[in-house]
């Protein structure tokens, strides 16, 4: 008699070869694996099949076997994680939202593919989380069935971990609007930046760490910085200030030249201070005023 069938539709010769190894592979963690044997067919809609059944000789009976359901459960599971669990993603994706172009999308799908991927997260849980969600389902499924529709099953009867992939449809959403919103308030002081007549000759800043700087002027002398203002644009319906009061100091300013003075050129803040004044910034790794200023940043 057939203990279980196990029928999916793979897409690939990689997915069909990665659900034959792990349903092979639970067969053979089989305590009594001379009882049973495995085989591979493909049905009429050509979906693959994985039939797991009793040996002509064996006294099986019809019982479902607590040991074989655990293993299969543990290697179906790993193999919608593995194979099937961006797929389910996307279509929550689609179904869930519409975007303005194929590349805006692209961008959303790189982003939950990216989450998915890492190994602990707080949206959505981790992996791991993910697939005992997984394991739980399909385990009370095998328990009352021997037939289980992988598809059919995904679709309809894992809410719960599909909940857990809309959370980080969500998450990936949100993010990124929030840089589309950034990338075109950045546009935005660029485009102001570029039509500004320069006020002030030259600007040293001063990077001590994160976004915290000196501002000096020519003769090294410190320049007021005000103590309120600031750009500020409303992102998501909050007030995200804009690298603090640095940025709007330095557009009230207008210098033709920014020198930053850093040991952190990579840092985001400088990255951004670099992107909104374009060719009016030049950073300055080591010179005689630098390396006073770091010694005596770094004992304060």
């Amino acid at each position: 008699m057939d203990f279980f069938t196990v029928r999916v539709t793979c897409g690939s010769a990689d997915s069909e070869e990665r659900f034959k190894s792990l349903i092979q592979d639970a067969v053979n963690s089989l305590h009594n694996r001379r009882k049973v044997q495995l085989r591979f067919q493909v049905s009429e809609g050509g979906m693959l099949e994985a039939v797991v059944e009793g040996r002509p000789d064996s006294n099986s009976g019809q019982d479902h076997p607590e040991q074989l359901i655990d293993l299969l459960t543990l290697g179906i599971a790993e193999y919608i994680i593995d194979v099937k669990e961006a797929e389910i993603a996307t279509r929550v994706m689609k179904r869930d939202y519409s975007f303005e172009s194929r590349e805006e999308a692209q961008q959303v799908q790189q982003m939950v593919d990216r989450l998915l991927a890492e190994e602990g997260t707080e949206t959505g849980g981790s992996r791991e989380e993910r697939k005992t969600l997984v394991q739980k389902a399909i385990r009370e499924y095998l328990q009352t069935s021997n037939d289980l529709h992988l598809d059919g099953f995904a679709l309809f009867r894992l809410k719960s971990y599909e909940d857990k992939l809309r959370e980080i449809v969500d998450f990936a959403v949100d993010e990124f609007l929030l840089d589309k919103q950034y990338e075109e308030f950045i546009g935005l002081l660029q485009y102001f930046v570029y039509f500004q007549e320069p006020l002030t000759p030259l600007v040293h800043l001063m990077h001590k760490h994160g976004h915290e700087f000196a501002i000096l002027n020519e003769q090294f002398t410190p320049v007021h910085v005000p103590a309120s203002g600031g750009v500020v644009a409303r992102i998501a319906d909050q007030e995200m200030q804009m690298e603090d009061v640095i940025v709007s100091t330095l557009i009230s300013l207008s210098p033709d030249k920014i020198l930053i003075h850093t040991q952190d050129p990579d840092a985001l803040v400088i990255t951004t201070i670099s992107r909104i004044f374009g060719d009016r910034v030049e950073i300055c790794l080591l010179c005689p005023h630098c390396k006073p200023f770091h010694q005596e940043f770094r004992r304060s």
